[in-house]
Protein backbone atom coordinates (compact mmCIF):
# COMPACT_ATOMS: atom_id res chain seq x y z
CA UNK A 1 0.00 0.00 0.00
CA UNK A 2 1.13 3.84 -0.50
CA UNK A 3 -0.37 4.98 2.23
CA UNK A 4 -1.70 3.81 5.68
CA UNK A 5 -3.47 5.78 8.68
CA UNK A 6 -4.72 4.50 11.88
CA UNK A 7 -7.29 6.12 13.61
CA UNK A 8 -8.69 4.99 16.87
CA UNK A 9 -12.38 5.70 17.66
CA UNK A 10 -14.12 4.72 21.14
CA UNK A 11 -10.74 2.50 21.84
CA UNK A 12 -10.95 0.95 18.88
CA UNK A 13 -8.24 1.52 16.46
CA UNK A 14 -9.16 1.36 12.27
CA UNK A 15 -6.69 0.43 9.57
CA UNK A 16 -6.99 2.69 6.78
CA UNK A 17 -4.64 1.90 3.67
CA UNK A 18 -4.48 3.55 0.30
CA UNK A 19 -3.07 1.76 -3.39
CA UNK A 20 -2.65 4.61 -5.59
CA UNK A 21 -2.53 2.17 -8.18
CA UNK A 22 0.75 1.75 -9.66
CA UNK A 23 0.40 -1.44 -10.88
CA UNK A 24 -0.32 -2.98 -14.08
CA UNK A 25 -4.12 -3.23 -14.02
CA UNK A 26 -3.83 0.60 -12.86
CA UNK A 27 -6.51 0.34 -10.58
CA UNK A 28 -6.56 2.20 -6.91
CA UNK A 29 -8.08 1.15 -3.87
CA UNK A 30 -8.83 2.27 0.02
CA UNK A 31 -8.68 -0.54 2.34
CA UNK A 32 -10.73 0.20 5.60
CA UNK A 33 -9.73 -2.53 8.29
CA UNK A 34 -8.94 -5.28 5.68
CA UNK A 35 -12.26 -4.67 3.44
CA UNK A 36 -11.82 -2.90 0.00
CA UNK A 37 -14.22 -0.10 0.13
CA UNK A 38 -13.50 1.92 -2.99
CA UNK A 39 -11.66 1.34 -6.37
CA UNK A 40 -10.64 3.48 -9.46
CA UNK A 41 -8.96 3.76 -12.60
CA UNK A 42 -5.98 5.39 -12.94
CA UNK A 43 -4.85 6.60 -16.83
CA UNK A 44 -0.46 6.28 -17.33
CA UNK A 45 -0.89 9.94 -15.20
CA UNK A 46 -1.87 7.89 -12.27
CA UNK A 47 -5.29 10.24 -11.97
CA UNK A 48 -6.25 10.06 -8.06
CA UNK A 49 -10.10 11.25 -7.39
CA UNK A 50 -9.72 14.67 -6.01
CA UNK A 51 -12.04 13.29 -2.91
CA UNK A 52 -13.21 10.24 -1.37
CA UNK A 53 -15.60 10.74 1.76
CA UNK A 54 -16.23 7.07 3.52
CA UNK A 55 -17.08 5.87 6.98
CA UNK A 56 -14.73 4.53 9.35
CA UNK A 57 -16.15 3.44 12.94
CA UNK A 58 -19.62 5.25 12.33
CA UNK A 59 -17.52 8.21 11.54
CA UNK A 60 -17.37 10.24 8.34
CA UNK A 61 -13.93 10.59 6.91
CA UNK A 62 -12.35 12.13 3.22
CA UNK A 63 -9.05 11.23 1.57
CA UNK A 64 -7.83 14.34 -0.52
CA UNK A 65 -5.87 14.20 -3.49
CA UNK A 66 -2.77 16.66 -4.01
CA UNK A 67 -0.14 17.38 -6.34
CA UNK A 68 0.42 16.82 -10.01
CA UNK A 69 3.79 15.23 -11.04
CA UNK A 70 4.22 13.64 -7.15
CA UNK A 71 0.92 12.77 -6.36
CA UNK A 72 -0.74 12.09 -2.71
CA UNK A 73 -3.82 11.20 -0.75
CA UNK A 74 -4.21 12.91 2.55
CA UNK A 75 -6.82 11.69 5.17
CA UNK A 76 -9.47 14.30 6.85
CA UNK A 77 -11.13 12.77 9.95
CA UNK A 78 -13.38 14.46 11.91
CA UNK A 79 -12.16 17.79 9.89
CA UNK A 80 -8.38 16.96 11.24
CA UNK A 81 -5.45 16.21 8.76
CA UNK A 82 -4.31 12.70 10.41
CA UNK A 83 -0.62 11.78 9.94
CA UNK A 84 0.12 8.96 7.91
CA UNK A 85 2.14 5.85 9.29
Amino acid sequence: MDRTWSVEIEAKKHLIEVDYGRNPTRTGKLVVDGNEAQTWNNSQWLDLPEEITFEVGGKTAALRAKGFFKPRIDLFFEGKLIAHT
